[in-house]
């Protein structure tokens, strides 16, 4: 998106990607920007994390690639159903480009893989600031297996606090711009709304470097977030992966400002605000079989 550094969509190297100031419309030298997010922005993915398996996980994370090119995270919720992030897709049109992979842990495994059929997103999904990034993919064939699990939705709103487990393939070093090859695990805790909002909204714009002034984020109502400000977050090509509460997916990985950076939190599309869309479409793709 323009005006936001998101979790996935950095593919070519950050100096020739144009970010815009959201409010302003003025264009951002991104060499400057980039000391800015990228330190400690980039120095480790799923961070504060450790190396797992996917199959220690429960097997319901599902690599997405592009071109065979690893892009996003998903959550397999059914055999045939996978829930990811609608920004993913942003230039990636082409359906039959896309490959859902299951049961891999290192990104270089085979793993199951599967082609798919179809693409639902949100008509309410906005580019500039990210709401409702949600969006459903139902694949060509079942995605079935013995290392395979599913995740159920969030069966209620999660209070501040609460621990939940992120996973992924995103970055571990300031100088790479692509995903690594083994999988992490961190568990993060939820943060109180007004309290993210005012770590990406300050109201003392004088008293912030004059950079800063460009990265106002509006926080919609569905999102939440969750981390621990320089120690615990999500990362670059996170994005599209679950948020985990007791074999519940409860957020997407959606966006951030860095990652474990020591003053924006990571943010999270809400399950529980963005379900009635998640189970219409569901119903609506199974319905075609």
């Amino acid at each position: 998106m323009q005006g936001l550094l998101l979790y996935c969509l950095l593919t070519a190297p950050l100096a020739s990607i144009e970010v815009l100031a959201q409010d302003l419309n003025q264009t951002i030298d991104v060499n400057k920007l980039a000391k800015i997010v990228q330190r400690p922005g980039f120095q480790t993915r799923v961070v504060g994390g450790d190396v797992t398996t996917n199959a220690q996980l429960g097997g319901y994370l599902i690599a997405l690639r592009y071109e065979m090119n690893f892009v996003c995270g998903g959550t397999l919720l059914h055999d045939l159903i996978v829930l990811t992030a609608a920004h993913c897709f942003l230039g990636r049109v082409k359906i039959s480009d896309w490959l859902a992979v299951g049961g891999a842990s290192k990104l270089n495994d085979r793993g199951i893989q599967r082609q798919v059929k179809e693409v639902i997103k949100s008509a309410e999904f906005r580019e500039d600031d990210m709401n409702m990034d949600v969006a459903i993919l139902r694949l060509k064939k079942p995605m079935k297996g013995k290392s395979l699990g599913q995740l159920i939705l969030c069966k209620k709103q999660l209070m501040p606090g609460t621990e939940l487990r992120v996973s992924g393939w995103g970055l571990t070093e300031n100088s790479e711009f692509g995903p690594q090859k083994l999988l992490r695990t961190v568990t993060v805790p939820v943060v109180d709304k007004k309290k993210c909002r005012a770590s990406y909204l300050p109201t003392d714009w004088e008293s912030h470097k004059h950079f800063d002034l460009f990265l106002k984020v509006h926080l919609t109502d569905s999102m939440f977030c969750a981390g621990v400000l320089g120690k615990k977050d999500a990362c670059t090509f996170d994005s599209g992966g679950p948020l985990v509460y007791k074999n519940q997916v409860c957020g997407i990985v959606s966006f951030g400002i860095g990652c474990a950076s020591k003053r924006y939190y990571g943010v999270y599309t809400d399950i529980m605000y963005v379900k009635p869309f998640i189970e219409q479409s569901i119903k609506v793709l199974l319905a075609k079989r």
